[in-house]
C-alpha cells in the first residue's frame, strides 16, 4: 500500500517547525474524570439474560484507564468484583461490580459500576465500549459484561467492593518534591524523544497555576511564552505525568504547524465517548491523538508482538492511526520494527 497522500503532502514539513506559534496553539490535559461508572439499562431479551453472577467468565479486550492509552488483555468476573488482567502479565487490577448503598433524601440505592457507553454493531466486527470505574473497556465479544450493564436485580445481592481512591503521585503539600518530579521529567530520556519530535520549549517547565487547577487540568502549553506547565500533585502515576507531558507538546506542534497539523487531520472522525477528553474540541483531539501515537511508537520500540493494536488506539482516539503513521517518518524511529508496516502498509 502507497504512503497516504495527505501524509505525502505533509513530508516536506518538518515536525519541529521554527518560527511564530498560533494564537490557537496553547491548551491544557484533564484528567478523564468524566469516564466513571454510571447507571445505563440495556435491553435484553429475558432468555438470554444471567439469573447469577457469571464467576469465572472471561471477556477478551482493552482497558483505557484515566482517559489513557489502551492496555490489550481480559476481564475475569469474581465473587468480589472483575479483575483485568493485563496481556503483557504487569497489571492486575480489580473493579467493583456495584456501589455500596447510599442514602439520599430517605431513599437507598446503590451505583452499578459496569455500563455500556455505545455499541457500533453496523461493521463486520462488533465493537463495544463499556465504563468501569475511572475508565472504559473497548471488545467485540461482551459477554457477560452486556448482562451487567443491564444492571439486573440480582445484583444489589453482591456484596460490594470499596471504590478505588488513586494516590497521588507526589505528595501535595511538598513542594520540593513537586518540582523534583517536574525536573526529573523535563531532563528523562522520554522528555529527550518528545523535544526530539517536537522541540524543547523555550522555557523550563512549570507548575499549573490557580487558574488552571480550577480548571481541572493536569498540564498546559502556553504559546506566547512557549513553555508547558505540569500538575504532578494531582496526578496518580508516571504514566499519566508522561501522557500530560506528550499532550502539552503536542500543543507546541499545533502551534507551529497549524497547516501540516490540518493536512494529517482531514478525514478523521470525532471521538464517539462522549466523557473522553477531546470530545468536544477538535484541538485537544488532535493533541490526545498525537500523545497516543507517541506512546504506541514508543511502547512498541522493542517487542511489538505483545503490545495493544494500534486498532485499539484509534477506536478510542480517533487519528492516532495517521499521527503514528507521520511520526515512523522521523529520524528518530528509523528502526522502529514497526515503520516499513505503518508507513508503507507492507510488513516486509
Amino acid at each position: 500500500m502507497a504512503v497516504p497522500i495527505r501524509l505525502l503532502l505533509a513530508l516536506g514539513l518538518a515536525v519541529s517547525v521554527a518560527g511564530a506559534p498560533s494564537p490557537e496553539g496553547s491548551g491544557g490535559y484533564a484528567p478523564a474524570v468524566a469516564d466513571t461508572a454510571r447507571p445505563t439499562v440495556v435491553a435484553l431479551p429475558d432468555d438470554e439474560r444471567l439469573t447469577a453472577l457469571p464467576v469465572g467468565a472471561a471477556i477478551s479486550g482493552f482497558l483505557s484507564a484515566r482517559g489513557l492509552p489502551p492496555r490489550a488483555g481480559r476481564f475475569v468476573v469474581t465473587d468480589t468484583g472483575l479483575v483485568f488482567l493485563s496481556a503483557d502479565g504487569r497489571l492486575a487490577q480489580t473493579y467493583p461490580l456495584i456501589g455500596p448503598v447510599r442514602v439520599r433524601d430517605g431513599r437507598k440505592s446503590r451505583t452499578t459500576a459496569v455500563s455500556l457507553a455505545y455499541a457500533d454493531t453496523a461493521q463486520e466486527r462488533p465493537f463495544y465500549l463499556f465504563r468501569v470505574d475511572g475508565g472504559v473497556f473497548g471488545t467485540e465479544a461482551p459477554g457477560a459484561l452486556l448482562d451487567l450493564a443491564a444492571r439486573p436485580r440480582w445484583l444489589d445481592s453482591l456484596t460490594s467492593r470499596p471504590w478505588r481512591y488513586d494516590r497521588a503521585l507526589v505528595n501535595p503539600r511538598n513542594q520540593a518534591a513537586i518540582w523534583l518530579v517536574v525536573r526529573s521529567m523535563e531532563q528523562s530520556a522520554y522528555a529527550d524523544s518528545l523535544y526530539t519530535l517536537f522541540g524543547r520549549p523555550a522555557r523550563r517547565a512549570g507548575l499549573v497555576n490557580g487558574r488552571g487547577r480550577k480548571a481541572g487540568r493536569l498540564g498546559e502549553y502556553i504559546a506566547s511564552r512557549d513553555s508547558l506547565a505540569l500538575d504532578p500533585a494531582r496526578m496518580s502515576s508516571q504514566e499519566q505525568l508522561r501522557h500530560a507531558m506528550a499532550h502539552e507538546l503536542a500543543h507546541r506542534w499545533q502551534a507551529r504547524s497549524p497547516g501540516q497539523i490540518r493536512t494529517l487531520w482531514e478525514g478523521v472522525q470525532p471521538i464517539r465517548d462522549s466523557r473522553r477528553y477531546g470530545h468536544d474540541k477538535v484541538s485537544e483531539h488532535q493533541a490526545e491523538a498525537i500523545a497516543f501515537a507517541v506512546h504506541f511508537l514508543q511502547s512498541t520500540t522493542t517487542d511489538p508482538a505483545v503490545v495493544t493494536p494500534l486498532e485499539h488506539y484509534e477506536q478510542l482516539v480517533p487519528g492516532t492511526g495517521a499521527m503514528a503513521r507521520y511520526l515512523a517518518l522521523q529520524p528518530i524511529y528509523a528502526r522502529h520494527p514497526l515503520r516499513r508496516m505503518l508507513t508503507t502498509g507492507s510488513p516486509d
